[in-house]
């Protein structure tokens, strides 16, 4: 066989394989993050990505306790990892379609009682830049104290110790939630 027939061949087994690869990925369903169940990884997400929960706090804790094995070690990691990459994209496309909207509405056209005009002008001058960093970073937060507080309710071999060294840490932004979550883990 000929050199430039080998290089051919060789070109064509290659994209082949890349084909043979990409529609196995394409085919591949995701693994739910920290290899929890279909099942546990819904209440995980329900539970860390949830900003009120009012009426459904019961049962929600009850569920968090049905799977507090596995959700024990996934809200370790939550405290450490934090959102995954997908849910940071998600809230940072809200935050700029949230500034958006802000930065139409017409301030100046309404007399805003309560607000000082120093206060209305810094409200004003916030960027979109420092606007969705900043609600990016709160929804980082909140997901983090989300997963503190799941530790606090499920428990399980360290859990107590995590959060007595968060909330003992004056400088982390989980600390009031580490406390709270050794308080209400007291209280049952």
């Amino acid at each position: 066989m000929r050199r430039s027939n080998r290089v051919i061949l060789r070109n064509v087994v290659r994209w082949v394989v890349a084909g043979a690869i990409t529609m196995m990925c394409a085919f591949a369903t995701a693994q739910p993050r920290y290899g929890l169940s279909p099942e546990v990884s819904a209440v995980f997400n329900r539970w860390v990505l949830a900003t009120c929960i009012g009426d459904e706090e019961r049962q929600l804790t009850e569920e968090l306790r049905r799977y507090s094995v596995p959700l024990a070690a996934a809200f370790r990691k939550a405290i450490v990892e934090g959102p995954a990459r997908d849910e940071l994209r998600a809230a940072r496309a809200a935050a700029e379609a949230r500034f958006a909207l802000r930065a139409k509405f017409p301030i100046q056209e309404y007399r805003i009682e309560g607000v000082s005009e120093k206060d209305l002008a810094a409200f004003a001058r916030v960027s979109r830049q420092s606007y969705v960093d900043d609600q990016v970073q709160r929804f980082a937060t909140g997901y983090r104290a989300n997963a503190v507080a799941g530790l606090g309710i499920v428990g399980g071999p360290g859990a107590r110790e995590v959060l007595t060294r968060i909330a003992n840490n004056r400088n982390d932004p989980l600390a009031l939630a580490a406390r709270e979550a050794i308080k209400a883990a007291d209280q049952r």
